[in-house]
């Protein structure tokens, strides 16, 4: 951590001063100035300088539109409903969301609390929204998910192993031009479900713990292999990274049938939000199904 995020810490977590009733022109950084000045031994003018300058460094982070990485925006958070954002309600109209979030209760052996879920997206907006509020001090509590992000459109091939689902042979044809309705493959809610696995959970014994499984039940396994993907790195050479590959290229695995959202919930947790859930075609046994696979959703090495 920088002397610059230490000296916000400080600031957020410090102890203001409450203001006198009939003083109109109180200034909340005064508290942390003394603050700083008792603890540290500042002068006045070097802790108003450093409020100023931790001040200056927020200041500038809400007033630039940040970038988001695909990543990024997808990511999925726990959002704490607090202070100016304690409502589902309230959370829809600062992220200008077109629906209300779901909200859910949560609770530990410091009580319970109020949930709801965003996005990446969500998530800058509100902190953009905040930024442009009167209580400044307030900070929102956003916690990541964790588990492999999973959308798969119904209405076309994306996201597909492989396949750019950009490129105009893989977009979808307007229906009068066809036959009969197209088919993309598995979609969000479809169990069974079979899945191309590689690495350690092509192990049965972490399988099975994955999923707990009874003792008298062990997960069969089948060689499988998947087609356009290639194997790549990720932390170092730490993990192992699945990424789309020219067509012609061949990775070779396992394959299991995954029977329930339970199942693939944990799967999911285990893979973290560093992979993403993609469909895939898997052959197995002289034969092709249609499939997912976990595919890396960062940089690798």
């Amino acid at each position: 951590m920088d002397l610059f995020d230490e000296v916000e810490n400080l600031a957020v977590t410090a102890a203001y001063n409450e203001p006198d009733d009939d003083n109109d022109n109180y200034d909340p950084s005064q508290g942390t100035i003394k603050m700083f000045q008792e603890r540290f031994g500042y002068t006045y003018d070097q802790a108003a300088e450093l409020v100023g300058i931790t001040q200056n460094i927020k200041k500038a982070a809400t007033t630039q539109h940040a970038i988001l990485s695909p990543a990024q925006a997808r990511t999925i958070y726990a959002l704490k409903l607090d202070g100016p954002i304690s409502t589902p309600h309230k959370v829809q109209s600062a992220a200008n969301l077109p629906m209300v979030p779901e909200s859910y209760h949560g609770s530990s052996e410091g009580g319970g609390a109020a949930f709801c879920k965003v996005d990446g997206r969500a998530r800058m907006a509100i902190e953009e929204w905040l930024s442009t509020q009167e209580d400044t001090a307030f900070r929102p509590l956003f916690v990541p998910e964790g588990r492999a992000y999973k959308e798969l459109c119904p209405d076309s091939l994306y996201p597909t192993l492989g396949i750019d689902t950009t490129l105009p042979q893989h977009r979808p044809q307007s229906l009068h031009l066809l036959e009969q309705a197209p088919s993309f493959g598995r979609t969000c809610t479809q169990f069974p479900v079979w899945y191309f696995f590689y690495g350690t959970l092509a192990d049965v014994p972490k399988l099975r713990s994955l999923l707990s499984l009874p003792e008298d039940e062990m997960p069969v396994l089948r060689e499988a292999s998947v087609m356009g993907a290639r194997m790549k790195s990720w932390g170092l050479g730490k993990y192992n990274a699945l990424v789309d590959g020219p067509e012609s290229s061949c990775v070779k695995g396992s394959a299991y049938q995954v029977m329930s959202e339970e199942h693939e919930d944990a799967l999911r947790k285990y893979e973290t939000s560093a992979y993403e859930v993609v469909r895939c075609l898997i052959q197995m046994d002289g034969t092709v199904v249609q499939g997912c696979t976990f595919r890396f959703a960062g940089e690798a090495d």
